[in-house]
């Protein structure tokens, strides 16, 4: 399929559908729970029971052809509330971690923990930023041991910034195995509610994004059964297997990529220079707007696809 930003008839039912959810229920209550700083579980229950907050949302916009399904109900959502937002569709996050790399096993096991039941709904956490390596995942202290004795992972870090961090149900977890790989020597694990030694640690208040619970989340000799490695332990060694064989070309792509681009980035950038002040600010900011919305639902459209 061709890449277009013209939304399909069904993409446009869902927008409008969401649309409708966020101008009618999140936009209303966007201030309380700013206010509050408290999840919103009484608006979380109300997407559950419209189907806003499920499985079966997630998984039929994750298979939407085009790309554009959830990108769509991200950006109603975002225009209702960003809190709120962040609390019904931080689930996401973790599920499409799962769902990329996940066996079928754990799949149908833990999906369903995650988004919980339109009574009961839950919620999943995705952690990988760190209080001393930011977003840079090459940076990732937190460390995953297998204890072939007990067939156990042990996990040791802290991790910061998560979504429904500590509140979750679920959390998906990014450690590295084998530090001396960077980050292709890193797995994902899976740690499920009530496990000893996983606690919450700080909460943080965000300006204009109280309603969603971030915080740091502390892995303390951390014991999770060794079938909890997203994707299966087999499959993680195969992969390592062949990373120490050296069988990696993405380095020299991407070298490649900026050395084609940087003379056209050059000519644009003196160009640039030479128009009025306020016509770039202008441009950049139509630009920027555009050109990033362009970016993602081209990343979304090659996504679907894989």
């Amino acid at each position: 399929m061709a890449f277009s930003l013209e939304l399909s008839d069904d993409v446009i039912q869902v927008r409008d559908w969401v649309h409708e959810f966020a101008a009618d229920v999140v936009r209303p209550a966007a201030a309380e729970w700013d206010e509050r700083e408290e999840t919103p579980w009484p608006i979380i229950q109300e997407a559950a029971k419209v189907g806003l907050y499920s499985i079966d949302l997630f998984a039929a916009q994750a298979a939407e052809p085009t790309g554009l399904g959830m990108l769509t109900v991200f950006e109603e959502m975002f225009w209702g509330d960003a809190g709120i937002a962040l609390s019904i569709l931080g689930t996401g996050l973790a599920a499409a971690s799962l769902a990329a790399t996940g066996t079928r096993e754990q799949l149908a096991e833990w999906l369903p923990q995650m988004f919980g039941t339109v009574d009961d709904p839950k919620l999943a956490s995705f952690c990988s930023s760190e209080p001393d390596a930011g977003s840079d995942v090459g940076a990732i202290a937190t460390r995953a041991r297998y204890d072939e004795a007990t067939d156990e992972w042990v996990l040791n870090g802290t991790k910061t910034w998560a979504t429904n961090g500590g509140i979750a149900n679920v959390h998906i977890v990014v450690a590295s195995v084998y530090p001396e790989l960077g980050t292709r020597g890193q797995a994902t694990f899976i740690i499920p509610p009530n496990t000893p030694g996983f606690r919450q640690g700080q909460k943080f208040s965000k300006h204009g994004i109280r309603a969603s619970h971030t915080a740091e989340v502390i892995l303390d000799d951390v014991r999770i059964p060794g079938r909890l490695i997203v994707g299966g332990r087999d499959k993680f060694e195969e992969r390592i297997a062949r990373v120490r064989e050296g069988k990696s070309a993405g380095g020299q792509a991407a070298l490649t990529t900026f050395e084609r681009t940087r003379p056209p980035s050059g000519r644009w950038r003196w160009a640039w220079r030479e128009q009025p002040t306020n016509t770039r600010w202008s441009t950049h900011s139509s630009a920027s707007s555009s050109a990033a919305r362009s970016a993602i639902s081209r990343r979304s459209h090659s996504s679907s696809r894989i």
